[in-house]
């Protein structure tokens, strides 16, 4: 499949906003495993570094809490 530019940008980010979504839920979850904090954790933060470089710095506070709950 190939996607215009834009369409590309759009696709992207709002799959990063899903992740984080799920990464919130996740981190209200006390039988989640350390395992899988830690991977949500490093996507989240890969996903926040790519995000802030391209001008979507809107997210940044929400995913810094994200990341936060999920070391609870």
């Amino acid at each position: 499949m190939k996607l215009p530019p834009e369409q590309l940008e759009r696709l992207a980010l709002h799959s990063a906003f899903a992740v984080h979504q799920i990464a919130r839920w996740v981190a209200t979850q006390p039988d989640v495993s350390e395992e899988i904090r830690e991977r949500l954790r490093t996507h989240m933060a890969a996903i926040e570094g790519v995000l802030v470089t391209n001008g979507h710095d809107w997210i940044k506070t929400e995913i810094e809490a994200t990341e936060q709950a999920l070391h609870a």
